[in-house]
This record gives structure tokens, C-alpha cells and sequence, in this order.
């Protein structure tokens, strides 16, 4: 019920006018965040109007905060000479950054839209509820941006410290090869099915066309992969020591993933010509396949290798390619 001397509510009655609409449904998380806030079991609007005022603060304090951190990544590219700044390797990583920082300030403009969007004064269960839902999904959010905040600090501080580790940036750059290693491992794996003839004629052919496309990928990496070598090695002749025998063995290591990738695009070729139907259902597809590789092709570097996945599984969803 509601009492006229505060204009507050008690939780039951919120819950028994939101039950009664039948354009809202309740949220116990919302009435577990308005139990929080009561007063002898009421919310009061002096009690609402401060839990108001407190998101306000926080959504603030975390602003300050995302843009403390972003002047900080500003600083550290400020230090760094021209030719470093430009590199591959390190643009990548800013633009990670960037990506992150674009993405928290776009939930902090969500959750200042929400802020803005809580009545002041709410005066009746129905928009005290309205009002408690605004508020607790802008406290989740803030919670979550800051939250994230603290990963991107320790993020940045990995990145400072690669930035000037010679060790650290040849490891790194050893760490990724071997991720595209197993990428291949993947496409190995796949051509193997249909050398070993498993499947009827529709399995080896999605297991082909996936390997296909990794194969396209795959493409796309070797330039970029041969400029950051070059990048690196410039850069280390500029450090002290002497890191000969590891550009080697980073440059051994590019070749030997450039001789694999080879040797499958020549086992695509051979397994092509033991499918059934082949030739039909390439020509059903390729179109897509098409727009795929002039979307591979237009890539730029840095690549955004985590864009790449999402423009690979688009394509397997699309062709409703099941790898089983």
C-alpha cells in the first residue's frame, strides 16, 4: 500500500500493480534492488531521489576514470618515436585499445540515457518501478564498464612494458605464429576427413569448402606477417644486443608455415576431384564464396583478426557449412 505523509511505497505493493498491467512483467532483480534502498520496508522518494544521485556520481567517477585511461594510452604513444608509433605490430594494439575505449564509452552513453530517462519524483508503484529498473540497469552497467576498466589498466601496462622489451615483442611475435600453425592444423585436419573418404558426398564437400576458406584466410596473413618481421627486426637493430639467431628462427618459422599452407592448397586441388558432384555444388555457392575473398582481399593492415572470425562464421552460416 502507499502512505500520503512520504509518498513512498512497500515492496509488495510494486509488485501487485506491475503484476496487474499487462504490458510489463516483474523483474525480481528490480525488487530485490528497491528492497535495498527501503526504509522500514518502504522506498521513499527522498530515498529514491538518492539512489538517483548516487548513479549519477558513479556514472561520473567511471567516466573520469575511462578518460583518465585513455589519456594515458595517449601518453604512451606520445613517447614513442614516429616509426614506432606507425608500425604494424603497435597500431594493432592501439587499435584494440581504441576498440575497447569506443565500447565503454558507448554503454556510459547508454546508461547516461537511462539516468536521464528516471523520473525525479515518481509518483505512483508503477513509476517507482519504471524508475528502480532505469536505475538498477544503469548500476549494472557502470559496474560492468568499470569492471572491464580495471582489464584494459592492466592491459595497457602489458602494452607498456612490450613496448620497450625486446625479449617480450620476440616471444609475442613467436606466440602468434604458432597460433596460425594451428590454424593450419585445423585445415589439415579437415582435408585428412576427406582423403580418408569418411562422410557421403554433402559432408565432404562442407569439409572442403571450410577448408577452402581457411585457406583464403590464411592468404591474407602472410603479407602482413612478413611486414611485422621486418618491422621487428628494425626496431631490434635499434635496441642492444644482439638478436640475430632469434629473427632466424622467426623467420625459419614464417617459412615453414608458408610451405604448409601451400602443401594444402595443393591437397584442396587433389581432394576436389574425389568429391561427388563437385562441380555443382561449387557452382552453387560461388558467388558467396565470391564476396568472401573480394572481402579478404580489401582487408588492411592491421588486421582485425577478431573481425576475421566473425566474417568466417557469417560465411559458414550463411553457406550452412556444419563441420561434424
Amino acid at each position: 500500500m502507499s502512505d500520503e505523509r512520504d509518498g513512498g511505497v512497500d515492496v509488495a505493493t510494486v509488485r501487485e500493480r506491475v503484476e496487474q498491467r499487462d504490458d510489463m512483467d516483474v523483474d525480481d532483480g528490480v525488487l530485490t534492488a528497491i528492497e535495498k534502498r527501503t526504509e522500514g520496508g518502504r522506498l521513499t522518494p527522498d530515498a529514491f531521489a538518492a539512489w538517483r544521485r548516487e548513479c549519477r556520481q558513479e556514472h561520473q567517477s567511471v567516466s573520469d576514470e575511462v578518460a583518465a585511461s585513455e589519456e594515458r594510452l595517449r601518453s604512451i604513444l606520445a613517447s614513442l618515436d614516429a616509426t614506432d608509433r606507425d608500425s604494424n605490430q603497435v597500431q594493432a594494439r592501439v587499435d584494440e585499445h581504441e576498440d575497447r575505449f569506443t565500447a565503454m564509452r558507448a554503454d556510459l552513453s547508454a546508461a547516461a540515457d537511462r539516468l536521464d530517462e528516471t523520473p525525479t519524483e515518481p509518483d505512483s508503484p508503477v513509476a517507482f518501478y519504471r524508475g528502480a529498473k532505469r536505475l538498477a540497469r544503469g548500476e549494472q552497467a557502470l559496474h560492468e564498464v568499470d569492471h572491464g576498466l580495471h582489464h584494459v589498466e592492466q592491459e595497457l601496462s602489458a602494452f607498456e612494458s612490450w613496448l620497450h622489451d625486446p625479449d617480450a615483442r620476440v616471444e609475442e611475435f613467436e606466440t602468434e605464429l604458432g597460433g596460425f600453425d594451428q590454424y593450419l592444423d585445423n585445415t589439415d585436419a579437415l582435408l585428412d576427413r576427406i582423403e580418408a573418404g569418411t562422410g557421403d558426398a554433402d559432408q565432404r564437400f562442407d569439409w572442403w569448402l571450410a577448408a577452402y576458406h581457411l585457406q583464403q584466410v590464411m592468404s591474407a596473413v602472410f603479407a602482413e606477417l612478413r611486414t611485422d618481421l621486418a618491422e621487428l627486426e628494425s626496431w631490434l637493430d635499434r635496441q642492444e644486443g644482439d638478436y640475430g639467431d632469434e629473427l632466424a628462427a622467426l623467420g625459419a618459422q614464417l617459412d615453414s608455415l608458408e610451405e604448409r599452407h601451400a602443401q594444402c592448397s595443393a591437397r584442396l586441388d587433389e581432394t576436389a576431384e574425389s568429391i561427388d558432384g563437385f562441380d555443382d555444388s561449387w557452382t552453387a555457392v560461388a558467388d558467396t564464396v565470391a564476396s568472401f575473398e573480394a572481402a579478404v582481399d580489401d582487408l588492411e593492415p592491421p588486421v582485425d583478426w577478431g573481425e576475421v572470425e566473425r566474417l568466417l562464421q557469417t560465411q559458414f552460416d550463411e553457406l550452412n557449412i556444419e563441420i561434424r
